[in-house]
């Protein structure tokens, strides 16, 4: 292309192609790469050269990082853990099962009845219990949840309201029969244990 005058009013020089050729009555010249171009591409280059060894053999990266964040995080959940009560510390508290009730009612029924016999969650009343039946089984069942359906209440409702429904959940006539959930032709064993707290 012609030389063209900048704002400036100065004309840039170009360098002329060796064929010269013209097209169309257009010719085509070379300008000179800029100085700034030319300074960033070798500021580039002297990057890449420093960081791939650092990046290689510091120990630094992304997947480090997350290890170390994720060895963090199952640190604290442990702690989190020891620090439970392995039993629930409401077994009889008439005031704690009644408030477990009224929670039970509002968030557990939809899923499980109102009678916890099971619905689109399974029978909490059966002596089927996939996961185990202890206090401590139960507890990490309802905090951490189940893959299947079971959503993880701890965030929600903490400690505290899970053991009162679990309290509630004990004080439930249990069927000897199993219920919703529990896999086609089980049959409960001579000794099993029927239920939350047995």
């Amino acid at each position: 292309m012609s030389p063209q005058a900048p704002e400036s009013g100065r004309e840039v020089a170009e360098r002329p192609r060796e064929d010269g050729a013209e097209r169309d009555g257009i010719r085509e010249d070379d300008n000179p790469i800029p100085l700034w171009f030319n300074l960033a591409f070798l500021g580039c280059i002297v990057f890449a050269v420093v960081y791939w060894p650092y990046y290689t053999f510091s120990g630094w990266s992304q997947q480090a990082q997350y290890r170390a964040e994720e060895a963090a995080a199952e640190a604290r959940y442990a702690a989190a853990r020891a620090a439970q009560p392995k039993g629930n510390p409401y077994h009889g508290n008439a005031a704690a099962i009644a408030e477990g009730q009224q929670i039970f009612s509002t968030i557990c029924a939809a899923c499980h009845k109102p009678d916890a016999s099971g619905l689109v969650g399974p029978s909490l009343v059966d002596p089927y219990w996939k996961y185990g039946h202890t206090d401590e089984d139960l507890f990490t069942t309802v905090s951490g949840g189940r893959p299947g359906g079971m959503p993880a209440w701890g965030p929600q409702l903490g400690s505290d309201k899970i053991w009162k429904v679990l309290a509630y959940l004990e004080t439930l006539p249990r069927s000897p029969l199993p219920g919703v959930g529990a896999p086609p032709g089980w049959t409960p064993p001579a000794a099993a244990a029927g239920g939350p707290g047995s």
